[in-house]
């Protein structure tokens, strides 16, 4: 039974205690800055709170990162320096040199690093990626996404501050980048509009162009514009054979139209949803594959490049914006901005 350790015990770090705690695992504590913090994650999961994160590597095989994302490179090196499994919530780092750095230290030292890009396990996710590779719409040229939500509270959230979170390119908007090139590969060109040099944050609002190396085009649409708690998710793949559609606001799940019919027909996702579900709760099938990639060996669904290529086109968009021009992959290295 493997043994599971968190640091970061804030909302992300509470959501994956909840998952852990139904998988057949031995959640042994937690590490936080916050002692306050830590004694929730305690009382509401079990285990442990200890003073050091040296203190709870020493207890566990598996490293759960929960921490804000320009504090996940310090304790995944300290994991992968003691030999430790880990997964990272995404997105893997907010600067590439920091992405480049964690990925090179997971493979020096023979670890498992898992990338939590959570979308991959949300069902009409995972099923459009599955009707891709079926063929059934042929050959994929265009996707279009969006993903929205009100803007984090200014002053309140680390998320409200740009220089830690990326605002709403990097929080949001590396989901469907990621979804993107899982559906339709590497990426070689990023253009991209948006509020987030305007000085209208947190209000923050992206349009990102994205040109892959098969010439196929997305285009992806992050948002903290819409009124508070309102959030919505939606995307498009158009293939020359049909086209795949889900909007999260919509009473069908998932749509596929082919050119061939007129009767477009709904996936047989819609019928198996239950949210009630571990199995159908995408944090929880997360980390129930890493979980049985760990005792088998195989590959996990996301893996280190493709966190750190996340990074990189989010971080392109990011650079677009700031200075009106498009970016090329090739060679590209940022600049902390």
């Amino acid at each position: 039974m493997k043994r599971i350790g968190i640091v970061g015990t804030g909302t992300m770090g509470q959501w994956h205690a909840k998952r852990w705690k139904q998988l057949p695992v031995d959640l042994v504590g937690y590490y936080d800055l916050s002692p306050e913090a830590t004694d929730n994650a305690v009382g509401q999961f079990g285990g442990s709170a200890f003073a050091s994160l040296e203190a709870l590597l020493s207890e566990v095989d598996v490293l759960d990162v929960c921490t804000p994302t320009p504090d996940h490179k310090v304790p995944v090196l300290m994991a992968a320096s003691a030999g430790k499994d880990i997964v990272c919530e995404k997105p893997l780092a907010r600067h590439l040199h920091d992405a480049v750095e964690i990925v090179a230290a997971c493979k020096a030292a023979g670890v498992r690093l898992f990338v939590a890009q959570v979308v991959r396990f949300f069902r009409q996710f995972a099923q459009a990626k599955a009707v891709i590779d079926s063929g059934e719409i042929g050959r994929p040229g265009l996707l279009r996404s969006a993903r929205g939500g009100s803007a984090p509270a200014a002053g309140r959230s680390w998320f409200a501050e740009f220089e830690k979170s990326g605002g709403a390119v990097m929080d949001l908007g590396v989901h469907d980048i990621d979804f993107a090139r899982w559906c339709l590969g590497d990426v070689e060109r990023v253009f991209a509009r948006g509020l987030t040099f305007t000085g209208l944050r947190p209000d923050d609002h992206a349009l990102v162009v994205l040109r892959f190396k098969n010439g196929a085009i997305g285009h992806i649409e992050a948002s903290w514009a819409y009124p508070p708690g309102e959030f919505r998710t939606a995307f498009e793949i158009v293939g020359d054979r049909g086209i795949i559609e889900f909007d999260s606001g919509a009473p069908a799940p998932l749509s596929i139209r082919l050119r061939s019919t007129d009767t477009p027909h709904e996936s047989s996702v819609a019928q198996i949803l239950s949210p009630a579900a571990p199995w159908d709760d995408p944090y929880y099938l997360e980390l129930e594959h890493f979980l049985s990639r760990l005792e088998t060996g195989d590959r996990v669904l996301v893996s280190p490049r493709d966190g750190l290529e996340a990074v990189r086109i989010a971080l392109a968009a990011i650079e677009s914006m700031r200075t009106g021009k498009p970016i090329r992959l090739d060679g590209f290295s940022p600049t902390p901005a």
